[in-house]
């Protein structure tokens, strides 16, 4: 008998399945597994050879999670069988290929569903139970989804486990998802069947012992977490991406970069781009964008809009941005020195993007002058960061303008004029990073290039799989229109450009002032408004494929809720 036929029919103990994944992730599912639960291994987007066997086996006794599985379907499949994999994990949409070799493989299927919808359509294509993610409503919806598909549930336990153990009182619900090291050793306070192997889980492999991060105050907002999303063009943070981190209570920021390439039927197109900065940058398109980034929200977090000051038509980007409901501006590319003028009396929090403290020095007294306003943070952007720098490609090299040389001066010079947080970004990689530049006086932290490795992230497929797939010395300094150096991964445009078979640069979009009008395309040999939106649309071949220093580390593809728990620890 399978192990969820087992588990439809015990009416003993409830099955505890694993719900996070700290830095011992390994041995963490192993341990789960052998203690009796359900433990779980996060399969890579594209695993390497031999690189998932041995996890299999280090991890004895553990399920595959296949969520953000994007390659070597079969293999993996197979893989598991030879090992006997107890279950494989997915989500409620997986892939057509990837149903092809679950379907008929005889391992069981678990798969995470958030409703009733797509708890029936998982259950018709052949999952043998379901984990139901908490949220508003939950026992409702777990009556609703074993009356519509008798699969036994396990219901995603939140910090109540009191309220917990009552879902466990629900036809059809066998066992508890548990999100935290904390939720574990709380079952046994209130004497939960089916705790006591796991709860002797060493606390090294449970990952706790972690702080809790302190909240984010920028002008009206007050913030669960201080983690902003950075804004990432063209089109890599728009809705989706934006939304989902909104709604875990961090920041979501759209990029309002050639937001007319999303909604092609709103703008006048020439040769397939958008004409002039007024339709690559559209004023409609990107209210659409922001609204449904609230929407998505659903009154958490805030969402915000980047938008670079070289861009042509600035201010109407800018003023586009308040009237559509965006919460707060970043904005950097330049001095953003006229920006309180362009939002007037909206309540809005500013946050300009700095590389020095003389820069940060210069826009307040600007600010102050001039409109009788300082900011309400400040970001202070590293040489790690992805796309566009601040910095020469010798400062870049140079250790006196690493992130960490920075911020002391930078809060310094905040400091002669107020207490509003400053914001650093740029190679900020995990919880240990957050801790160490929280501990140098930062208020809060913006990360862009982990979000790529999100399911949520608003690029195509493709542009995924070229960053998730690139190693380090991919990564590297290009040439740029705008006159600064660029950090992208070297690929197919890179390799035209040497032959001479790179796109022909024609300047439909006119999309920076810095550019001239095509002069600093002709002179770098791309047009960037043209390669950065085939790098969203996914065109391997001529895209231009921007990532921080730190993207050859992603190998997973995550939803935006396991990451932000991963970031902030609170499960």
């Amino acid at each position: 008998m399978d192990l969820f036929a087992r588990l439809s029919q015990t009416k003993s103990e409830p099955w505890l399945l694993q719900g996070w994944f700290p830095g011992q992730s390994l041995e963490l599912a192993g341990a789960f597994a052998q203690g009796g639960g359900l433990g779980v291994l996060r399969v890579p987007a594209f695993p390497g050879e031999g690189e998932l066997e041995a996890w299999i086996e280090k991890a004895k006794g553990a399920g595959l999670d296949l969520k953000g599985l994007r390659d070597r379907f079969r293999e993996v499949v197979e893989q598991a069988k030879q090992r006997s994999v107890p279950f494989l994990a997915h989500g409620p949409e997986p892939s057509q290929r990837l149903l092809e070799y679950l379907r008929g493989c005889g391992i069981p299927r678990l798969a995470f569903v958030q409703d009733p919808e797509e708890a029936e359509r998982t259950a018709q294509e052949g999952a043998d139970a379901l984990v139901v993610q908490a949220g508003n409503d939950l026992a409702e919806r777990l009556a609703e989804i074993h009356r519509r598909t008798g699969l036994p549930l396990l219901a995603e336990a939140e910090k109540d486990l009191a309220r917990a153990k009552e879902l466990l009182q629900i036809e059809g619900v066998k066992g508890l998802q548990l999100r935290s090291p904390l939720l574990l050793h709380a079952a046994a306070s209130v004497e939960l069947p089916g705790f006591s192997k796991l709860a002797s889980i060493p606390s090294a492999v449970l990952g706790e012992g972690v702080k809790a991060l302190p909240r984010l105050k920028i002008r009206n907002l007050d913030l669960p977490y201080p983690i902003i999303q950075g804004g990432m063009g063209v089109g890599v943070s728009w809705e989706g991406l934006a939304g989902a981190v909104a709604r875990t209570g961090c920041v979501g920021i759209v990029s309002a970069i050639g937001t007319g390439n999303h909604f092609p039927d709103m703008v006048e197109l020439r040769q397939g781009r958008p004409l002039g900065p007024e339709n690559l940058n559209n004023s409609e398109a990107l209210t659409r964008i922001v609204k449904e980034a609230i929407r998505r929200s659903e009154g958490k977090g805030a969402v915000g809009v980047n938008i670079l000051c070289a861009i042509q038509g600035y201010e109407r980007v800018v003023r586009a941005s308040v009237d559509a409901g965006a919460q707060l501006i970043i904005s950097g590319a330049g001095l953003p020195l006229n920006l309180p003028g362009y939002v007037g009396d909206a309540d809005v929090a500013l946050l300009p993007i700095v590389s020095s403290a003389r820069a940060l020095g210069l826009i307040c007294k600007t600010w102050q002058r001039k409109f009788n306003r300082l900011p309400d943070a400040v970001v202070l952007e590293g040489p790690e960061s992805g796309g566009h720098q601040g910095f020469s490609a010798e400062q870049i090299a140079d250790p006196a303008f690493s992130l960490e040389a920075l911020l002391g001066p930078v809060i310094e010079e905040r400091n002669k004029w107020g207490d509003f947080p400053v914001i650093v970004a740029g190679g900020v990689w995990d919880r240990a990073d957050i801790d160490r530049f929280l501990a140098l006086g930062a208020g809060g932290v913006q990360i862009a290039t982990r979000f790529i490795g999100t399911l949520e992230c608003d690029a195509d497929a493709n542009f995924k799989e070229v960053i998730l797939k690139a190693e380090k010395k991919d990564i590297q300094l290009v040439k740029s229109p705008v006159g600064m150096p660029g950090r992208a991964v070297v690929a197919g445009l890179q390799a035209s450009m040497l032959d001479g078979t790179a796109p022909k640069i024609r300047c439909i979009s006119d999309c920076v002032s810095p550019c001239e009008h095509g002069v600093g395309a002709r002179e770098v040999g791309y047009c960037i408004a043209d390669r950065l939106e085939d790098a969203r649309s996914g065109k391997k071949a001529t895209g231009l494929f921007f990532t921080g220093s730190n993207g050859w580390k992603l190998k997973e593809l995550v939803s935006v809720r396991e990451l932000v728990a991963e970031l902030t620890q609170d499960f």
